[in-house]
């Protein structure tokens, strides 16, 4: 299986899901990429490339990504692979972009320090309508926590005084894509979400099962 970390950020911030989803007794590569440099649509063309390498006839691959990762393995999974694509997880995807890459996106600190992506990341931007949707089986996990310390957009939404459900980072609602095969909300903040016990767990029982373990109702 592969994992995708998000923008601006390495794959050791995958690292600790890495482990427990290999100690759960999947094979894992976490794949690392120039987030930063490229376009959305470049970075999908670079994946398929990759994985269409893979010696994988007989067992499907699963993938799991974390925010703009997300969108990368949503486009390159929307098209048939050389072997069967397995279920994918997304985590704090923005699937229908972020208010804060639209309202301050086109600023020259934005553009330097998130880079070429931060265009594709508008809502209702065109290359998120282009990326199409997962062949396989796919989950979404939403964070709900709206502040961290160390996340500087906190700061700036905080500020804005956005109301709508958000990770720090993203709105719940723009998480959400058609189909999913199942739908979770975990109080957790947008850069560390990856990290926190419930993600870790919820991730390994998509992989599974197909689906997360909901509380009783």
């Amino acid at each position: 299986m592969v994992l995708l970390h998000g923008l601006g950020r390495t794959r050791m911030s995958m690292r600790r899901l890495a482990k427990a989803i290999r100690e759960a007794g999947f094979r894992t590569h976490n794949w690392q990429y120039h987030s930063r440099l490229y376009r959305l649509s470049d970075h999908v063309d670079h994946l398929r490339r990759s994985i269409e390498r893979f010696d994988e006839h007989d067992t499907p691959v699963h993938f799991v990504g974390h925010s703009f990762g997300s969108l990368i393995i949503r486009g390159a999974t929307a098209e048939p692979l050389p072997f069967s694509a397995g279920r994918i997880v997304m985590i704090a995807p923005p699937n229908r972009g972020a208010g804060i890459a639209e309202r301050f996106g086109n600023t020259r600190t934005a553009r330097w320090f998130y880079g070429k992506p931060v265009r594709d990341l508008n809502q209702g931007a065109p290359s998120l309508d282009r990326l199409g949707l997962p062949l396989g089986e796919y989950g979404v996990i939403a964070g709900s926590h709206r502040f961290h310390l160390l996340n500087p957009i906190s700061y700036i939404n905080a500020i804005r005084g956005l109301e709508c459900e958000h990770d720090g980072t993203v709105e719940i609602e723009n998480t959400r894509l058609p189909d999913m095969k199942d739908f979770l909300i975990v109080t957790a903040h947008h850069t560390f979400i990856c990290n926190h016990p419930e993600t870790v767990e919820q991730t390994i029982s998509f992989l599974k099962t197909g689906a997360f373990e909901h509380p009783p109702t």
